[in-house]
């Protein structure tokens, strides 16, 4: 992933890398970001790189954070702006050119991190596909997340479950892969042998997780409480997005 920040104030061009760094915790994903005090520098650098997001102060040499957004957009379409200034009545302009966040100086540590995991969450979604080797099909198929319901292993075997009662089989060291990704994408590993897609869930019991489809799957005694943990979390994460 490649994450541009364009300021012309060096203690905060240093300060947003710092924070991105601290709040990127993708394991399965390599992190680049790049600094520029110039917007001319920063533009001809789409030549070498393609950027996911980019930080730019909106009054970056004299104002020119809405011309920089534009430029970039013309170049680089996919890059997805975070405007930053210390002026709140500048945010109808930020989103006249689209923009996906505004953050606002001085920059709060617990702010940044919500806009930060907000933009992760997004390109995740937009982004995470698995391509797999299918058994029964004898080639491979594309997955994305909110595509998979469940997995399950069984011995050298792993059953990918889709959202629409698709069963397929692999070998089970694609398990290994796939948890690591899905687990950062709210999927519950339930116990040794099944991970959930929390989105395909109905309820949690002591002893059980029971899907919205009526599957019910045993839980493991040492992550019960994680779970119902993690549980609650996700349920909070879904309120804050309405």
């Amino acid at each position: 992933m490649n994450i541009a920040i364009c300021d012309d104030q060096v203690g905060y061009l240093n300060l947003i890398k710092k924070k991105i760094i601290e709040c990127f915790h993708e394991e399965e994903i390599e992190l680049y970001v790049y600094t520029y005090s110039s917007v001319d520098e920063f533009i001809d650098s789409v030549k070498e790189h393609s950027y996911q997001f980019a930080f730019i102060e909106m009054r970056v040499e004299n104002n020119h954070g809405i011309e920089a957004a534009k430029r970039l957009k013309k170049r680089n379409p996919a890059c997805q702006v975070v405007f930053v200034s210390d002026q709140y009545r500048r945010v109808p302009e930020a989103f006249q050119v689209r923009a996906r966040e505004y953050l606002l100086k001085p920059i709060k540590t617990e702010v940044f991190k919500d806009v930060f995991d907000y933009l992760m969450n997004w390109y995740l979604d937009q982004n995470i596909k698995f391509v797999v080797p299918i058994r029964d099909i004898g080639r491979k198929r594309i997955f994305s997340v909110d595509e998979i319901k469940y997995f399950e292993t069984y011995y050298n075997d792993l059953e990918i479950v889709t959202v629409n009662d698709e069963h397929f089989m692999t070998h089970v060291k694609n398990r290994y892969r796939l948890r690591t990704a899905l687990k950062s994408r709210w999927f519950m590993q339930v116990n040794q042998s099944v991970l959930v897609n929390m989105k395909c869930i109905d309820f949690l019991t002591d002893r059980n997780v029971i899907l919205k489809s009526r599957e019910v799957f045993p839980t493991s005694r040492g992550t019960l409480v994680k779970n119902h943990l993690l549980y609650d979390k996700f349920l909070k994460y879904l309120e804050k997005k309405k």
